[in-house]
């Protein structure tokens, strides 16, 4: 992880893997268990990945979208049978549109919002939004740091999503973390 990120440190937002326990969080209130059509974005090396299979229907449809080949390439060596775009998150819509999927019921986010800038921000959320059918869920994480970036990105998903809600902080995550749930 950490080659990886002194490679391309612009697309790994962390030196450590996140945490199970904040994988578990990741996977509450978005009703992943009743989810037809589900999509993670940046799962990096796979936690969240990991969760998602365990808890989602067998017949679910669920597809990966990752940016770094080496960790693309990683997680469909670690999940037999997975689904996994080479691509920039931003291609989302495409992507569902290649796959005749007409909207998601869950998407799930590693990716490292921080190190996105503002209108890069604002064009994956609208993006996330509009893949999302009325009801569904979106779910992201943030570290334990109140800076003014990390308010402003706050302020972001209320503008997109009619629900944002935060778990507990998940201190058995290095940084400590927590997570926004956000309803279409």
């Amino acid at each position: 992880m950490i080659l990886q990120f002194l490679k391309e440190p612009k697309h790994i937002g962390a030196l450590c893997a996140s945490s199970k326990s904040l994988g578990s969080a990741m996977m509450r209130n978005i009703g992943i268990t009743d989810a037809e059509y589900i999509a993670e974005i940046g799962p990096g090396g796979g936690v969240f990945t990991e969760k998602i299979l365990a808890l989602k229907q067998k017949e679910a449809h669920f597809f990966a979208i990752e940016i770094n080949s080496y960790y693309a390439r990683k997680l469909q060596e670690k999940f037999q049978g997975i689904e996994v775009e080479n691509k920039n998150a931003n291609r989302l819509p495409s992507i569902m549109r290649n796959r005749k999927i007409k909207s998601l019921d869950v998407v799930i986010s590693g990716i490292p919002w921080s190190l996105l800038k503002d209108k890069e921000q604002d064009i994956l959320l609208k993006n996330i939004h509009r893949s999302l059918r009325v009801g569904g869920y979106f779910s992201t994480f943030a570290y334990m740091l109140p800076t003014p970036k990390a308010l402003l990105f706050k302020k972001k998903l209320c503008k997109y999503f009619s629900e944002v809600t935060t778990s507990d902080v998940v201190w058995k995550n290095l940084p400590p973390a927590f997570v926004y749930y956000c309803k279409k």
